[in-house]
């Protein structure tokens, strides 16, 4: 299962790097792709939850607009 999302406000590759370290620790989550140059941020795993991914990405001060 993959999931895509395009977020707004990550600027640089620690914004990246937070992001794939709080992602990564989540159930069923086996990868973690971010990139802060178009926004995009792709989950692959299993059973994965896409509204607590959507949440995690927010707690960390980024906004999911897709």
């Amino acid at each position: 299962m993959e999931i895509k999302f395009v977020t707004e406000g990550m600027a640089c590759s620690k914004c990246e790097a937070r992001v794939r370290e709080k992602l990564s620790a989540m159930a069923g989550v086996s990868s973690v792709s971010a990139n802060a140059a178009d926004g995009s941020v792709v989950v692959t795993g299993e059973g994965l939850d896409r509204d607590a991914l959507a949440q995690a990405i927010e707690d960390l001060g980024f906004d999911v607009i897709e």
